[in-house]
């Protein structure tokens, strides 16, 4: 590692002591600009460690993915082979998010469906339903739920006796 040109080293994960000392330089470069800047947001030391971490992993990630590969004839890609490999991999990136966004914008309504299930969902269920979570025991007072049968639960019964004969059967497995 050369102090005068500092670089990350990239063969390296952002645990590595050279990296772990450029991300914390970093750090404490950019938190001191925000005190002579006065930036208005002031962001803790954890955050933005945990933000250089991710910056540095993406970094990696584009570094790694340009490194030459093994042709299937077992060579070692050329800089124009690995060039045309990167190209060619944008492109198809860049085609499956213009497919995408160009689906979501015809049919714009591609979560409906599930929309119109939670809603029918609030409905049948009403709206001061309570969970299991809410029916505890509260300022001293235990609330008692009565077992009432609900026609959005479905009868498992078959199901489990299914599991139960399946034990009963292998053995070795349970």
């Amino acid at each position: 590692p050369n102090m005068t040109i500092i670089a990350f080293d990239l063969s390296r994960n952002s645990s590595s002591p050279w990296n772990t000392f450029i991300l914390e330089s970093l750090r404490q470069e950019l938190q001191q600009r925000r005190t002579m800047e006065s930036w208005p947001v002031e962001k803790s030391d954890d955050y933005i460690r945990e933000t250089l971490k991710e910056r540095y992993k993406r970094l990696r990630t584009v570094w790694r993915n340009a490194q030459p590969r093994l042709t299937t004839s077992g060579a070692v890609e050329t800089p124009v082979e690995t060039e045309i490999r990167l190209i060619e991999k944008r492109a198809e990136a860049g085609k499956e998010s213009r497919q995408c966004n160009r689906r979501r914008n015809v049919t714009d309504d591609d979560d409906l469906p599930v929309w119109q299930w939670l809603q029918s969902l609030i409905r049948l269920l009403g709206e001061h339903r309570m969970s299991s979570e809410e029916s505890s025991m509260e300022n001293g007072v235990e609330n008692v739920l009565h077992v009432k049968k609900m026609d959005w639960r479905r009868n498992i019964d078959r199901e489990l006796d299914i599991i139960d004969l399946q034990r009963l059967v292998d053995e070795d497995l349970f």
